[in-house]
């Protein structure tokens, strides 16, 4: 599900500043945008993302304002110098003026380095102050997709209430294609024999009719079908972490679905069987958003 959360901590003079921003995905991804005063605990910050998110593409976003940078690079003096003299004797030999300034020499490898005091280490404090940031973000978030999910909840209860009435029609109709089937066999036959004067033999119309009604017998993928939907009814209220258990209940639902068209043999049983597996991909597709 999709959302988003900030998160602020102070720690001395400083703010700790965390925002989280979540889009649907099937697993759990987490991409890290950390201020370097964080380096060191970015596994720590990003597993108390995962403790808080289970699906779904994230952003974990970390700056300190009122950070001091000034101890974060230092100049190359000897680098400059070396460059600067070499530009100088350049243009000297081919008699031209030496134009290259303290700007373009800054940008030259080298010149500018990382300065060899600073650490990777984080205090106890700041380290404390990221954690209470990026764990209010997580909680803002999951608030946001919390009011998602619910309305997700609502959406696939009435798709699951509208599946309870394709099946209702589809268990109403089934009775009559066996019926249906008789009577076109008996009238297929009496068509045949209409110049004859052999009557239809009742018992061999009768085992046709039988073997008819077994091969397309769907009561136990209707029983089947009606289980799932209580089940998937079940889970949208209970605890989270479901997602998965829904997706496998919509492979359920979509192979008994696929077994009842094939099996019905009739033009109302396989628009209704549409209808279902319509009404399924849905679902599915909110069903992938769901933790």
């Amino acid at each position: 599900m999709t959302g988003q959360g900030q998160g602020q901590a102070q720690c001395g003079a400083q703010e700790v500043c965390a925002e989280l921003r979540a889009v649907n995905n099937r697993h759990l991804k987490i991409q890290s945008r950390i201020a370097d005063s964080f380096s060191g605990i970015e596994t720590q910050l990003e597993a108390e993302v995962k403790a808080a998110v289970r699906r779904g593409a994230v952003q974990l976003n970390v700056s300190l304002v009122g950070e001091d940078r000034s101890d974060l690079f230092q100049l190359h003096d000897d680098v400059i110098e070396s460059y600067h003299q070499q530009a100088q004797a350049l243009a000297e030999k081919l008699g031209v003026p030496q134009t290259v300034t303290i700007g373009q020499l800054l940008t030259l490898p080298g010149a500018i380095v990382e300065s060899k005091g600073r650490t990777s280490e984080v205090s106890a404090e700041l380290s404390a102050a990221a954690t209470a940031a990026v764990q209010e973000a997580a909680r803002s978030l999951n608030a946001m997709r919390c009011r998602e999910g619910q309305s997700m909840a609502t959406e696939l209860s009435k798709q699951l209430d509208r599946l309870l009435g394709l099946l209702d029609e589809i268990q109403r109709r089934s009775p009559c294609v066996v019926e249906e089937y008789r009577q076109r066999l008996h009238d297929r036959i009496e068509a045949a024999l209409q110049d004859n004067t052999t009557e239809v033999n009742a018992s061999d119309l009768s085992r046709e009719v039988v073997i008819m009604a077994d091969r397309c017998d769907i009561r136990e993928e209707v029983v089947r079908l009606r289980s799932h939907i209580e089940q998937f009814s079940d889970m949208l209220t209970s605890e989270t972490g479901q997602g998965r258990k829904l997706d496998f209940l919509i492979q359920e639902m979509v192979r008994e679905s696929n077994t009842i068209g094939s099996k019905a043999n009739d033009a109302e049983i396989a628009q209704r069987v549409v209808d279902l597996k319509t009404t399924i991909e849905q679902m599915r597709e909110l069903v992938q958003n769901v933790e």
